[in-house]
């Protein structure tokens, strides 16, 4: 995994990340999202009620308003896999066919060799008519960044690292936050990220599974973005908190005197 700021421009641009047009008007449920059943579709968390002439919550979360769909986030909860989704999982055993990665969920993902495989572009180059198909060789422990291709209630998920910017990740460290608040760490079209990054000359991978993984110039600065991640998942449900969390790392990097 070479080319970090490659990958963290990929997920800037991921629209399941951008959490814009999420109001921070914290909603129960039965509540009333909206009574415009016109212009506005029930998404996840949300329902028409028993007359189909309101939208209505069915949890406790933030109000989302995405097009033309009204959403409700939840405040907390478990990660649930998505066919798409991007991981950071943990190899934690393999056999001959398969690794086992924990993902932060009820069950394993499953990597096959088969999705482990990098084509090498320089066979090409040097004129061989094929390219060569290297399986990616993981160890126990080892961190990887996948993807998601199956997933379901009944089975295990299934995860591939065949794909741009995905692999085995060296260095750094993992952390892990609350699933549902990943889009608050991304920002609005990536703004939040960009800040921490620039702020604290980090590279950041941010996962929809709440896995992040950090690795910066040195452990001061590492430790002011994780600080800097943990408390913007504690006011995740605030206004402003972009503009506050420039100032905080701000004031911490002259209090503590990171260069």
């Amino acid at each position: 995994m070479e080319n970090n700021e490659e990958l963290e421009e990929d997920q800037e641009q991921n629209d399941e990340f951008e959490d814009e047009e999420t109001l921070r008007e914290i909603v129960a449920p039965g509540e009333v999202l909206t009574e415009d059943i016109n212009n506005f579709i029930p998404g996840r968390g949300a329902i028409l009620n028993k007359k189909r002439d309101k939208i209505i919550s069915v949890i406790i979360g933030l109000k989302q308003i995405k097009k033309n769909y009204i959403n409700v986030i939840p405040l907390r909860g478990f990660y649930t896999p998505q066919i798409g989704d991007k991981v950071v999982g943990i190899v934690v055993d393999k056999n001959p066919v398969k690794y086992k990665c924990d993902i932060n969920t009820k069950y394993s993902g499953i990597l096959k060799i088969k999705n482990t495989i990098k084509r090498n572009p320089t066979d090409r180059m040097r004129g061989n008519s094929r390219e060569s198909e290297i399986p990616e060789k993981l160890f126990i422990g080892d961190a990887i960044v996948g993807k998601i291709i199956a997933a379901d209630r009944l089975n295990s998920p299934e995860i591939t690292l065949v794909g741009k910017y995905l692999g085995r990740k060296t260095g750094g460290i993992i952390i892990q936050i609350d699933s549902q608040k990943v889009p608050r760490i991304i920002g609005r079209n990536g703004s939040m990220i960009k800040m921490l990054k620039n702020l604290t000359n980090c590279n950041i991978f941010v996962a929809q599974n709440g896995r992040i993984w950090v690795k910066g110039i040195d452990i001061k600065h590492e430790r002011l973005l994780i600080e800097g991640i943990y408390k913007i998942e504690n006011e995740a449900h605030t206004t402003g908190l972009t503009d506050r969390m420039e100032v905080f790392i701000k004031e911490e990097i002259e209090r503590r005197g990171i260069e």
